[in-house]
């Protein structure tokens, strides 16, 4: 009995240490983005604007991080998986997207050469 009890133990254990994988991988490696979105919902138009992070004071207190529009970014707005059209940030990093049913809810562009997919 005692033979069986750990045989079934050296079992469960290599079992397991089989089904665990190592971060490096994994089939989707995720990115953090390197904008920020910031979305201004209206009844039939959405704003976005795109920022990147300045970190340079992040150690001073009264500096702390700051946000700085990205201009003349190229984006691809979807809504529920359909495209709705590229677009182009002006100088305060925003875009208006108008929309008559669902509202777009996903953003896709390439920053200082990192794709990126920003759901909201």
């Amino acid at each position: 009995m005692k033979k069986i009890y750990i045989v079934a133990q050296i079992f469960v254990v290599a079992l397991v240490f089989s089904a665990c994988e190592k971060e490096d991988e994994l089939i989707l490696p995720r990115v953090a983005s390197p904008v920020l979105l910031v979305t201004e919902d209206g009844t039939d138009n959405v704003m976005a604007y795109f920022y990147e992070l300045d970190k340079s004071g992040i150690l001073n207190q009264s500096v702390g991080i700051d946000t700085i529009p990205v201009a003349g970014l190229s984006i691809e707005v979807f809504a529920a998986g359909v495209a709705l059209g590229n677009f182009e940030t002006g100088t305060d990093g925003a875009i208006s997207i108008d929309f008559t049913d669902t509202k777009p809810n996903e953003y896709a562009g390439e920053y200082k050469g990192i794709a990126f997919r920003i759901f909201k």
